[in-house]
């Protein structure tokens, strides 16, 4: 019990059930404990006044046992209250020097904490007697009652109280094998044992004995003069059923079954629930696991596509490219030296030639590229809420988070699901797209100006490029005034051209590269950003699931083995005190 107990509390068992354990090794030290449970006005108090002689517990039609009475022995006192709702009764019968016996409220009484009271008292019992009546055997709530106690695994002895007020003995015998016939279909039991008794009628004759003994006079009216047993009253065998139940070896076999059983009943109900416990957090791994390949898919799927932006700006540079080649053969030629000398008409054309509106469709490509992975990374949040939202449902209609849970386990999982379903729900809520296109954006232009030396932060995109654009024309424009007027000559013109062209594209490339290699890498940077933000919400949550799946394993291992100790224990305990040996 105590390795149970151990074991338990590391995989963050049941409160109540590890506060049953506790109980439980204390338990093992008291006496044998008799429980009587049935329910209100079937006669418990009075079997057990009968069992006594003596009128020790009231009687009548009304409950009148409202709380837990355990009778032990020593004189003869008022109640004694030892706890809530329990009251102590001392008695001198030699019986009660080896066990107690223990009344309780019965099993359909009004208040429900009276029922509450009997089904927390039964685990203790090492031998439960159940009183049920002939006029009304095995109510719908007795047959309730009586599956609780099986839970336990009780040792069960059925007394069927008032055969005195039977219309005929053919009664006994149908309720009989009514009783028999439910115990065994639907309780799973073995043939049941039964005893019909009259336990007002055995506790008149047990009086009225005693008294004729002692000579007390019993003239009067008083019942307890009457002392003939009805011929089907059985409580005589009872008396002796009971006796030779309690002597030493079969008291020693029950009591030691009690605790086993209870032990058995606590193992199999906390492995169904750590099993439970454990396909909840499969489940919440399955969801995790899902999330990380939606972020692995996108992730894929954002690299793969976003070529095809990098391939249009090559387009865009490229169809620039050949404009420039057409405007260097048709513009560089010594009829037009006198345009070439103007430096503000010569720039003026090759913007209006060459470049054209190239910036304005760089600028919206990169637009472009921002709205779809600003697009993408709302959906793929979405995408995760809903993937949350919908497993949320599932445990909650599973009952795998309840509002008020009783473990650890549910305690840290509630809170750690909320942190993980929180900050996406925020950032869904937070998510302004074109505030993020516009920082990606402003990013993107001050990568661009710092890497082609344009001091032009005022400027849109678009401005920054057509500066780059126009000192690439200024510098070729520059160098071929330069060569015009320093060497003269038809054959030198050509060669020249042929110069600038290839200085053009070499520069063109170079832009074609420096784009490409900015795109490429600012596009890694948000797309980073935004998988390291989703994997900070799922990282803590899934460590803490590694760590219970963990926990639960080993706690199932530790538990399915005492399982099978607890099983040899009993079969230990039956071997060695055999019944009625």
């Amino acid at each position: 019990m105590l390795r149970v107990r151990d074991a338990l509390a590391r995989a963050d068992g049941s409160r109540a059930d590890l506060d049953r354990l506790a109980s439980l090794v204390g338990e093992m030290d008291e006496l044998f404990l008799l429980v009587v449970v049935g329910e209100y006005n079937s006669g418990k108090s009075t079997f057990i006044n009968a069992l006594l002689g003596d009128e020790v517990f009231a009687m009548g039609d009304l409950p009148t046992t409202r709380a837990i009475s355990i009778l032990r022995y020593g004189e003869a006192a008022p109640p004694e209250a030892i706890g809530d709702n329990t009251y102590l009764y001392q008695y001198p019968l030699d019986l009660l020097r080896d066990l107690h016996i223990v009344d309780t409220p019965g099993t359909n009484s009004i208040e429900r904490m009276e029922e509450a009271l009997t089904r927390e008292f039964v685990p203790r019992a090492d031998l439960v007697l159940f009183v049920t009546s002939l006029l009304q055997p095995l109510t719908a709530s007795e047959l309730d009652f009586l599956a609780h106690i099986r839970e336990w695994g009780k040792k069960v002895v059925f007394i069927v109280n008032g055969v005195d007020r039977r219309n005929s003995d053919e009664q006994i015998d149908r309720v009989r094998e009514y009783l028999t016939r439910e115990i065994q279909t639907r309780l799973g039991a073995a043939t049941p044992t039964l005893y019909f008794i009259s336990a007002l009628q055995s506790l008149r004759t047990k009086v009225g004995a005693r008294r004729g003994a002692s000579g007390q006079a019993s003239s009067d009216a008083s019942p307890v003069a009457v002392v003939e047993l009805d011929p089907r009253n059985q409580y005589p065998g009872l008396g002796r059923y009971v006796l030779k139940t309690l002597r030493e070896t079969d008291r020693v076999r029950l009591k030691l079954l009690t605790p086993l059983g209870v032990l058995r009943n606590l193992l199999k109900r906390n492995v169904a629930a750590l099993d439970s416990r454990l396909v909840v957090v499969h489940e919440d791994a399955r969801v995790l696991t899902s999330i990380r390949a939606q972020l692995e898919a996108y992730s894929k799927e954002m690299r793969t596509d976003a070529e095809r932006y990098l391939l249009e700006v090559r387009n865009v540079l490229y169809e620039m490219e050949r404009r420039g080649r057409s405007w260097f053969e048709r513009t560089i030629r010594i009829g037009n030296v006198n345009f070439l000398r103007n430096r503000d008409a010569v720039e003026n054309r090759f913007r209006a030639d060459v470049v054209q509106d190239s910036p304005q469709a760089i600028e919206g490509v990169v637009h472009r590229m921002v709205d779809w992975t600003v697009q993408r990374n709302l959906k793929l949040w979405s995408s995760v809420f809903a993937e949350l939202d919908a497993h949320t449902a599932r445990l909650r209609e599973s009952g795998a988070l309840a509002p008020h849970g009783d473990t650890e386990f549910q305690y840290n999982r509630e809170e750690l699901f909320a942190r993980l379903r929180e900050p996406v729900e925020r950032r869904l809520g937070e998510f302004d797209t074109e505030r993020e296109a516009r920082q990606i954006v402003d990013s993107v232009k001050e990568a661009v100006t710092a890497a082609l030396g344009v001091n032009v932060l005022a400027l849109g995109l678009g401005g920054v490029l057509v500066a780059a654009f126009t000192t690439a024309a200024l510098d070729v424009t520059g160098v071929l005034t330069a060569t015009i007027f320093a060497i003269a000559g038809w054959l030198i013109i050509p060669a020249r051209r042929r110069k600038l062209v290839a200085e053009f594209e070499a520069k063109i490339e170079k832009l074609n590269e420096d784009l490409a290699t900015l795109l490429s890498t600012k596009f890694e940077e948000q797309l980073t950003r935004y998988e390291r933000q989703l994997l900070e919400v799922v990282a803590p949550y899934e460590r803490f699931l590694e760590t219970e799946r963990a926990k639960l394993e080993s706690g199932l291992e530790e538990l399915r083995q005492a399982e099978r100790e607890v099983a040899a224990l009993e079969q230990r305990v039956v071997e060695t005190f055999p019944e009625g040996g």
